[in-house]
């Protein structure tokens, strides 16, 4: 047997690692909360007991280490209340990296509670932010993100009503899909119209009052719902109307030229995810009736109701700028 297994050394190999601790009261709700955590074990814990102390000084030990500026990233839980159940989660940043931002934090999980996360645009992006799920409408089986822009919906942009709002609610990625076919929003009033906007497809894009104004809203992937066996050009009707193309960090065409680009897109785009994140950049799109609309920008993969691979896209504007 090798002399470092010995029992003779485990005490100074114990005094070697526990070196610094001191056994205070923090110390002591640290070794109770990862006992309590090793008690799901079938095992009886007493024939365990040693190693459960030996486990304890460990994750204490790993909690020093990692203390370090450039130590690797851990996420942590710590007892705020005498019940059992009720935690504090936190994350730290390795390194010297800024806090994560962007994410909503989560506390006193306890069994059977929903967790809920958001994920805000980039302050440049066309569409709002929410305070949990995204700002939306949804109406025969589509949904639809608000815009920041325009604040106000001229009367004469509005088409023909293609549906109300039938229920209201805070959770709609809790909805089902009859929920969401008779129409839903966490944004405006039950009973809200909703409307077509002129010279786009119903399924681009919609209109519905907000507040006492009327807003726009762009069909999007949500939940896990996409096009639903849609072509890109079902949910993104803009051929032959753009004034212009703005890709973020690349630069922007115009006139004829980003009609060309955006025919690329809608002629040789095709289908990946249902359900896809925007992305890191984005590609603007101005229409001639001044309207504008987003898409989410990842690698040769554009994402708005759906995400789309689309290389062709990428060339076709190369080429034209």
């Amino acid at each position: 047997m090798s002399k470092i297994n010995a029992l003779e050394n485990l005490e100074p190999i114990a005094n070697e690692m526990l070196a610094g601790l001191h056994a205070d009261d923090d110390m002591k709700r640290r070794i109770r909360l990862a006992a309590d955590a090793l008690k799901v074990r079938k095992t009886p814990v007493r024939a365990f007991a040693p190693a459960v102390c030996c486990a304890a000084a460990a994750l204490l030990c790993v909690g020093l280490v990692t203390s370090r500026p450039d130590a690797v990233s851990v996420t942590h839980a710590v007892r705020t209340t005498d019940a059992p159940d009720a935690v504090q989660i936190s994350t730290i940043a390795a390194g010297d990296g800024g806090a994560l931002s962007g994410g909503t934090a989560m506390a006193a999980l306890v069994p059977g509670a929903m967790v809920r996360a958001s994920v805000n645009t980039s302050d440049d992006s066309l569409f709002e932010d929410g305070t949990g799920d995204i700002p939306l409408v949804a109406v025969d089986g589509g949904v639809y993100r608000m815009l920041k822009y325009p604040e106000a919906v001229d009367s004469a942009m509005l088409g023909e009503a293609v549906g109300s709002i039938a229920g209201v609610t805070d959770q709609p990625s809790l909805a089902g899909d009859d929920a969401l076919a008779a129409g839903l929003s966490n944004v405006t009033a039950e009973g809200a119209q909703v409307y077509a906007v002129s010279g786009l497809s119903s399924k681009t894009a919609v209109a519905a009052e907000v507040n006492g104004a009327m807003r726009l809203f762009q069909r999007v992937s949500y939940a896990g719902r996409g096009p639903g066996g849609q072509g890109i050009e079902d949910t993104l009707d803009v051929r032959g109307k753009v004034e212009a193309l703005e890709l973020s960090g690349v630069g922007a065409v115009t006139g004829e030229k980003a009609n060309g680009v955006m025919d690329a897109l809608l002629d040789n785009a095709v289908l990946v995810q249902a359900d896809a994140a925007m992305g890191s950049q984005k590609l603007v799109i101005t229409l001639q009736s001044g309207v504008q609309l987003e898409l989410g920008v990842s690698g040769d993969m554009l994402t708005g109701c759906g995400g789309w691979s689309c290389p062709e896209f990428f060339d076709a504007f190369e080429a034209a700028m």
